[in-house]
């Protein structure tokens, strides 16, 4: 039985493949399939991959939102003795071991009480979301798998962390290769992530950034060596491009006072807003209308961006900025990112990229790769009806 292997290669760009930078992956794509993915707006891409459902069906559309409710836990008495960002992996720790998922996002703890999570269990767990995932179809049918996206490894629906010393995609995929040489399964799946801090540190079009997608290239090559690229299934896919930051947008300074009236998240590319009384909405929605580097999103475009959500857990109002400019000081970036993702999808240094080793179409959406997986692992006919992605595969 033909084996598969998914590698995700975040933040790697549709322009990053080339003879250049990226010898192997070019070859591969020049041998076999490749083309542009057109991911969702927002910050929960993979949200398709592992569903076929566009996020915005699920609620999903960022990592936080508000719903009224504040934690009653004291975070702060509690991480006191963790110094910097080990607050929130003993945040992360903590919710692993009561049963939710381990990637909570690090913010500012002075605003953490006041946000929640849409989905507070991982796409392996199961009801996770509300629709079937692929980890259901795996369980149903008995699929042995292995899933690797640092630092959680799920073997079979058996889930342990990992933690290496030297904290880069090299000691992950040596991780990974120990693992697969030790045991075999029918489903595999790797998470590489050094592209996605190198950009946002050096920027996407750094020297650093040219280097590193050398050494990625190479990790990709070093894993696909270990199977049958003409015979087994092979996925590769990214969650979104990288574009290069050039200007700031300085909101916090000229807002209002955080709580007097409303409360803002400061997001990297966006600002959302919720209100509690018309005057305060009025006098930001002036100060937003009068800031450079970015717009408020109409209702109109709320629709075109898949946004126009029935309620307001991600915002009253949304400031987008425009592309290349960063919204800060924001809740996520300790310091001035050199590249960031998350703007409009119109910009073409947004598009992520797919290749598969069958014959394929050359231009998809995240939501596209659910059902081409599925058919890849010989479970076609268990495709679900009323998703949004449509197999690559199928109709060639």
């Amino acid at each position: 039985m033909a084996k598969t292997i998914v590698i995700m290669i975040d933040a790697f760009r549709k322009s990053y493949l080339n003879e250049r930078d990226t010898p192997f992956l070019h070859q591969f794509s020049k041998k076999f399939f490749a083309g542009e993915l057109k991911q969702p707006f927002g910050f929960k891409n993979a949200v398709g991959f592992f569903t076929g459902i566009h996020p915005s069906k699920i609620g999903q559309f960022a990592n936080y939102g508000y719903n009224g409710n504040l934690r009653r836990f004291p975070y702060q008495l509690f991480l006191k003795p963790f110094p910097g960002k080990l607050k929130f992996h003993a945040i992360n720790l903590f919710n692993f071991f009561r049963g939710e998922d381990l990637f909570l996002p690090a913010i500012d703890l002075n605003y953490f009480k006041f946000f929640q999570r849409k989905q507070t269990r991982h796409f392996y767990q199961k009801k996770s979301v509300p629709v079937k995932t692929i980890f259901d179809f795996l369980r149903e049918n008995k699929t042995k798998y292995l899933f690797y996206d640092f630092p959680l490894i799920i073997e079979n629906g058996k889930p342990k962390l990992h933690w290496t010393l030297k904290n880069d995609d090299e000691a992950r995929v040596k991780k990974f290769l120990k693992l697969i040489r030790k045991k075999e399964y029918d489903f595999y799946y790797l998470h590489l992530v050094d592209l996605d801090s190198i950009g946002h540190a050096y920027g996407p079009d750094s020297p650093e950034m040219k280097e590193a997608l050398r050494k990625e290239d190479l990790l990709v090559k070093k894993v696909l060596s270990e199977f049958d690229i003409e015979k087994d299934n092979v996925m590769i896919w990214s969650d979104h491009g990288m574009v290069a930051v050039t200007k700031k947008a300085d909101l916090k300074s000229k807002l209002p006072a955080f709580g007097k009236g409303y409360v803002y998240f400061l997001d990297s590319t966006m600002a959302r807003f919720w209100f509690f009384n018309s005057s305060i909405r009025r006098k930001v929605l002036s100060i937003l209308k009068k800031q450079k580097g970015g717009r408020v999103v109409s209702e109109k475009e709320k629709k075109r961006l898949g946004i126009d959500f029935k309620d307001n857990f991600y915002g009253d109002e949304i400031f987008l900025a425009d592309s290349g400019t960063l919204i800060f000081p924001n809740f996520f970036n300790a310091s001035f990112a050199k590249g960031m993702h998350g703007y409009d999808i119109s910009d073409k240094n947004e598009m992520a990229f797919f290749m598969l080793n069958k014959k394929s179409k050359t231009k998809a959406k995240t939501e596209d790769l659910f059902p081409t997986l599925l058919e890849m692992l010989g479970l076609k006919g268990k495709i679900p009806s009323g998703i949004d992605g449509k197999s690559l595969l199928s109709g060639k």
